[in-house]
């Protein structure tokens, strides 16, 4: 048997953990080590402190066949590609989509290593020690890991790891997304479907203790992005009219105009997904598919305030290093390795930051984040199965 195999009993927790929404009662909380050994195995997605929450945990692999085919302009680069250091940090083929702690010291994700061990949230330093057990329970944290969030009894229970205090959230059960500051909490709320191309779905948020709760946004297909550090939100859903096609809105909830919210359009197409907000606001990334005009799908950078946007020659996996600059994996399925690219977001200018020839690497299934200070990448490695770190150029 293998012992990495996690409980079919996790499953609903899964699908909570990836924002979905759920019309039936949700499970009780989840205490791993109470379950039989007998039942524990199977790497299962970890949870992400805030980037893949806010981006409703989409789980597809980004380096697949199915996605768009898009030409990547070559670049030149003035002086030789600087070599980052490559590092492996476990070992057996440990764990799937791993995830920083706050402090950027840890890579945590779920593992049973072993029959003897317990089946959690375990945690392995950027230094390379022995992995160390964190925690049995499992739920969405808020940015800092202070508060957490889990379904039990057909609402969204959070407790507030500091002090103990605990509030319910009737909503239903549904996945919730911390703020940055971790005053308030955002979830989608409506129809699930079918049919899809119909279901109308409502953006909610509260303060964390479930006060204020209020509507803020509804629309055909629905969905929330994203917090802005600002207070704002980010919203998708379908353009009602003719072309059925999708497009990301910026809003803050305290804002309106004839009762409605005042929308600021920061993307539109066929197909919208994986937005990601840098660091402070600033710039939203996201890729549109499956468009009339292939001219028009691609890699998108948008200003959040203006919705002026540009669309990028590099196309792959995509995460923010810091404020204005942006990681690419760039998607050649001709290339045995991969390579890193770097965007300055407001120039749009591209720099290699990785040769394949000096560093090669594969990454599994785009399963791969970003340090909070920006000097790292970690990886699940195709190779082999394990966790590895980039360090890179500055």
């Amino acid at each position: 048997m293998n012992p990495r195999r996690l409980p079919l009993a996790l499953i609903s927790l899964v699908l909570f953990l990836a924002g979905c929404s759920s019309e039936n009662p949700s499970p009780p909380e989840i205490i791993i080590s109470q379950l039989p050994s007998a039942q524990v195995p199977a790497a299962s997605p970890t949870i992400p402190v805030e980037e893949s929450i806010s981006n409703n945990l989409d789980f597809t692999p980004i380096y697949t066949e199915s996605s768009p085919s898009v030409s990547i302009t070559p670049i030149t680069s003035p002086s030789p590609t600087p070599a980052p250091a490559l590092r492996r940090l476990t070992t057996g083929g440990c764990c799937v989509d791993p995830f920083w702690s706050a402090d950027g010291q840890q890579l945590l994700y779920i593992d049973r290593p072993s029959l003897e061990a317990p089946a959690g949230l375990w945690g392995v330093s950027t230094q390379g020690s022995e992995p160390q057990f964190i925690t049995e329970r499992l739920g969405i944290y808020s940015p800092d890991m202070l508060l957490r969030a889990f379904p039990k009894d057909g609402a969204t229970h959070i407790e507030d790891l500091s002090t103990g205090e605990k509030w319910i959230i009737p909503n239903g059960g549904r996945a919730v997304s911390f703020s940055p500051d971790k005053a308030w909490l955002a979830w989608t709320a409506g129809q699930t479907g079918p049919p899809f191309n119909t279901a109308r779905r409502d953006i909610w948020i509260s303060r964390v203790d479930g006060s204020q709760d209020r509507q803020v946004f509804s629309g055909i297909r629905a969905g929330f992005e994203g917090w802005f550090p600002d207070g704002r939100i980010l919203v998708s859903g379908l353009v009602e009219g003719p072309a059925s096609e999708q497009a990301l809105w910026a809003l803050s909830p305290d804002q309106t105009q004839d009762g409605q919210p005042i929308l600021v359009e920061l993307g539109r197409g066929a197909r919208i997904r994986q937005a990601r907000i840098s660091p402070n606001g600033e710039w939203v990334a996201y890729i549109t598919t499956f468009s009339a005009d292939p001219a028009q799908d691609g890699l998108w950078l948008a200003n959040s305030r203006t919705g002026e946007r540009r669309r990028l020659d590099a196309f792959g996996g995509y995460q923010w290093r810091d404020d204005q600059r942006l990681l690419i994996v760039p998607l050649d399925l001709n290339q045995p390795m991969h390579r890193l690219l770097q965007v300055e977001a407001p120039s749009g200018q591209v720099q290699p930051l990785s040769d394949p020839s000096i560093t090669p690497f594969r990454i599994a299934n785009g399963d791969w984040s970003v340090s909070p200070d920006g000097q790292m990448i970690a990886f699940v490695s195709a190779d082999d199965g394990n966790i590895w770190l980039l360090e890179l150029p500055n």
